[in-house]
């Protein structure tokens, strides 16, 4: 295992890694369990979903330091603090990470296995595809989930509320519903918010970046009729009360606005 864990130089995320020391993470440590969102959010302060992106080449090289500062916590609590268990608790789902708890468990004479949990009950994951955030208000996310607000008007179209599903994810299991769409003639959909968004995007060539922003109004028939390069969209109101509840992008996304700011776009009927 490479000993490297000093301090990384500063970087245009503006962001240090610090080893890992605080009170929190020592009681951890004697307990066996060694977190390593825990050691990631000791180490750094990251402010947006850039962090976490495969291509941020800087940012790997934090979560690498911060991966092998866990683990050497684990070799010197099974080494030299008398531990018997460790628990390495991380995603650990690449290869690469796997061979890197496999070659240190090597180097130091250690068992491992992986716990890995698979749910096949339709039940469960319909429910777990819900959403923490599910039936809340705009200002009830906010007050309660201050930091996901912020990170969801920071790219909405990636972005997954907890236990819940991204704009991106939604497209791609749209795609053979849209294909079957592209053979039929009159056909009728009706769907929530969020599937109108990406079947408009679709037939009316919107960028990912447009998608989450165009306007569906509630109880609303949109209909599209084909065109020469594109579609003619028609909004026919179904005369039934509804609320508006349709949010433009803040212009204040970052994690530590005020709430006033988050709430800057929403409605008027809230």
């Amino acid at each position: 295992m490479s000993p490297e864990m000093g301090e990384l130089t500063q970087t245009r995320l503006q962001k240090i890694w610090i080893p890992h020391s605080s009170g929190s993470s020592r009681l951890q440590r004697r307990r066996g369990l060694f977190n390593l969102g825990q050691y990631r959010r000791e180490a750094v302060s990251y402010k947006n979903y850039e962090f976490f992106l495969p291509d941020n080449m800087e940012a790997l090289q934090i979560r690498k330091q911060c991966a092998l500062a866990a683990l050497k916590d684990v070799h010197n609590y099974l080494s030299h603090e008398e531990g018997h268990v460790a628990v390495f608790d991380a995603t650990n789902t690449t290869r690469e990470r796997r061979s890197l708890i496999l070659q240190f468990a090597k180097e130091h004479g250690y068992k491992v296995f992986f716990i890995e949990s698979i749910c096949n009950d339709p039940g469960i994951i319909a429910e777990n595809i819900r959403g923490v955030c599910e039936e809340m208000t705009y200002e009830e996310i906010q007050e309660h989930y201050p930091e996901e607000f912020a990170l969801r008007d920071q790219d909405k179209y990636r972005y997954r509320y907890p236990k819940g599903e991204s704009y991106e994810d939604l497209v791609q299991r749209l795609e053979p519903v849209i294909m079957e769409l592209e053979r039929q003639e009159n056909v009728l959909v009706i769907c929530h918010q969020a599937v109108m968004r990406c079947l408009l995007a679709y037939f009316l060539d919107k960028s990912s970046d447009e998608l989450p922003y165009l306007k569906c109004p509630l109880h609303t028939v949109l209909k599209l009729t084909p065109v020469a390069y594109g579609c003619k969209v028609e909004s026919i109101y179904l005369n039934v009360e509804a609320v508006n509840t349709h949010r433009e992008k803040p212009e204040n996304v970052d994690i530590t606005r005020e709430p006033e700011e988050a709430l800057d776009t929403v409605p008027a009927h809230y």
